[in-house]
This record gives structure tokens, C-alpha cells and sequence, in this order.
């Protein structure tokens, strides 16, 4: 669905940070929803915004409709920054098998900035059941697996080129070095040319 609608939109970023602020923007609104319906039903025990607005103020304050809106900003922030990260990381390594390495990146980062920020007392408020840990590794999933699905639809055909025509030239050098040990060791050997060439055929 996501991906259908922003081919629908036609977009095609150049720029790759801008590429990975939007992206990351994506994948914090799926993730936020998911976050939404798991508060509503009472599987978890906080909003996003509600946590990450308990790094610049106490909890009380963050009932306040306008409180809130400074912790989901700060929030969406972090989401956009974690997605010029990934942007990164697959402009680096390729976009190949983008899901796998947006879901795995997305789990890590969670795991980093909810467990590690909880331990470090990150946060004045702290979710203590077992069931907001849960949902918070599913809803950082759910972020990994859209915002690299975003960054690769969104991004113009340019950005991820020079890395994947970077390895197409490597892997032609290395079979150009292959086929020519394969030449010198039958020249050391006299065999005919045409042998040579029927082999590397």
C-alpha cells in the first residue's frame, strides 16, 4: 500500500540526506499509527510522543496538548535522523534485500534508544510492562521495514548507480583477473590457444 502511493506521487529525490529525512519521516507516521492502535487498546502503556517529550520535561506536563506536540516533534526528529543513517548505510552497501537491512537497523536502533535510554534514565517516564517492550520492538520493526521501503522508491535512479555500477566494475575486474590466470597457467603448460578459449567458454 505504502509503496503504491508514493509511486502514485511520482517523487524521485536526488539529494540523499533530504532522501532519508523523508523517509524516516514515513517510517515514524506507519509506526506512530501502530503505536496509536496498541495505546488505544491498552497493549501498551504510552504514545511516542509521550516519551520522548519525558527527556525535556516531567511526566505531568506532558498531558498538556502542546507538551505533547514538542515530545512527538522531538520524536519525528529522531525518526528523520535515523533515516538519513539508513539512506547512508544503503547508498554504502546497496540496496539490495533493502527490507532485511531496514528491519534489522530499525530493531537496533529501538532496542539502542528504548532499553539502553530506560537504563540510563533517558526518560522520567518508564513503561515497566513486558507487553510496551514488546510493542516497542514491533513498532521499531514496522519503522525499519518502511522507511528503507520509502527511501528506495523515493530515491532517483542516480543515487544508488554509483554503487551498484561500482560493483558491476569490480566483479568484471575480477573475472578479467580470473580468465587471465586461467591463460597464463595453460601457456605454462602449451596448450593451443583454441583449448584456451573453449575453456573459458
Amino acid at each position: 500500500m505504502i509503496t503504491l502511493m508514493m509511486k502514485l506521487i511520482k517523487i524521485n529525490i536526488k539529494d540523499s540526506m533530504l532522501l532519508g529525512i523523508v523517509g524516516g519521516l514515513i517510517g515514524v507516521i506507519c509506526m506512530d499509527i501502530s503505536n496509536f492502535i496498541l495505546w488505544r487498546t491498552k497493549k501498551t502503556e504510552g504514545l511516542y510522543g509521550h516519551l520522548a517529550g519525558s527527556m525535556i520535561m516531567r511526566t505531568t506536563r506532558l498531558k498538556k496538548g502542546k507538551n505533547f506536540l514538542v515530545g512527538q516533534l522531538f520524536h519525528m526528529t529522531v525518526g528523520s535522523s535515523i533515516g538519513v543513517i539508513m539512506s547512508q548505510l544503503l547508498k554504502k552497501f546497496g540496496k539490495d534485500h533493502h527490507i532485511i537491512k531496514g528491519g534489522f537497523l530499525g530493531v537496533v536502533a529501538g532496542g539502542f534508544l528504548y532499553n539502553f535510554g530506560q537504563r540510563m534514565g533517558f526518560y522520567s517516564m518508564n513503561p515497566r510492562l513486558i507487553k510496551s517492550s514488546y510493542a516497542a520492538m514491533l513498532q521499531h520493526l514496522i519503522y525499519g521495514l518502511a522507511t528503507s521501503q520509502a527511501i528506495v522508491t523515493l530515491a532517483d535512479p542516480t543515487v544508488f548507480s554509483s554503487n551498484e555500477s561500482g560493483v558491476e566494475s569490480s566483479n568484471k575486474a575480477n573475472e578479467v583477473l580470473r580468465r587471465n590466470d586461467i591463460r597464463t597457467i595453460y601457456s605454462d603448460i602449451n596448450i593451443n590457444p583454441a583449448e584456451i578459449k573453449s575453456v573459458l567458454n
